[in-house]
């Protein structure tokens, strides 16, 4: 008599994006985490802004957002690659228009047709998040790793970055490599779920393939994690508890502070 074969069933070894958007929606930041966001917003985030748009933009090979801005004789202006910054000044843009519509008709369309459909460009707030959990916000170290910017990348991915000369390196230069390198230069839709996922994946989907919770890596200071950690590599403690905030949660306070809107879908 034969037997009878059993079904095994496989866990997902990520959320699908309804979850994240789920999670993303249903985030409630910790009270007590509140200023440390905020000042960690004002003081790193949006103080670097231009430096992560012009990253966005080298990966894309797109130079628009400088003749684009003085072409036009006003800097306040948040180029194409940034359509969904809700403190640029749309009556002035408009005015402006209206004066030119013959010489701006093109980045007109490009800044609303991002704005419906989501920017294909990888956004200046994604890079922000990985720059802080990579490195802590320090413009002297590797965006792959943390690894010092004096040498090439040790950790993995080792020796990056491959820009034609040898150390030492810019920030920007070494930040387009490990861009370039995950392939999030071909990502044609950075909406919610693809940030998010791409943003765990820089520290990989083992909380939640083999311990059945949120990576702290996301949701730290915030009701969607309480414990559990990765004190050193393959290591992980369950009474161990993050003490650095999450990419989401520092993304669903911009959205709080209407500062950013990222696309779900």
């Amino acid at each position: 008599m034969k037997k009878k074969k059993t079904l095994k069933i496989v866990k997902p070894s990520q959320p699908t994006d309804l979850e994240y958007i789920k999670m993303f929606d249903d985030c409630v930041i910790d009270a007590t985490k509140i200023g440390t966001l905020d000042k960690t917003i004002d003081d790193h985030v949006n103080a670097n802004k231009t430096r992560y748009v012009d990253i966005s933009n080298q990966v894309a090979g797109n130079s628009l957002s400088k003749p684009y801005t003085s072409f036009f004789g006003f800097n306040s202006i948040v180029p194409a690659t940034d359509p969904f910054d809700f403190k640029q000044p749309k009556d002035s843009f408009l005015n402006t228009i209206k004066k030119n519509p013959f010489q701006i008709k093109n980045p007109f369309d490009t800044l609303f047709t991002n704005f419906q459909t989501g920017s294909s460009q990888i956004p200046w707030y994604f890079i922000a998040c990985a720059h802080y959990l990579e490195c802590s916000f320090d413009f002297k170290k590797h965006l792959h790793n943390g690894d010092p910017l004096t040498g090439y990348t040790v950790r993995v991915p080792a020796n990056r970055p491959k820009v034609g000369h040898p150390p030492p390196f810019t920030f920007e230069e070494s930040a387009i490599d490990a861009l370039k390198l995950m392939k999030f230069d071909q990502i044609n839709n950075w909406n919610l779920p693809t940030v998010l996922r791409k943003l765990e994946a820089y520290n990989g989907f083992g909380y939640y393939k083999y311990h059945s919770i949120n990576s702290p890596y996301l949701w730290s200071f915030s009701n969607q994690y309480t414990k559990g950690k990765y004190v050193s590599d393959g290591k992980f403690d369950a009474e161990a508890v993050s003490k650095q905030m999450g990419a989401a949660v520092i993304l669903k306070r911009m959205e709080e502070r209407t500062l950013i809107y990222i696309p779900r879908h």
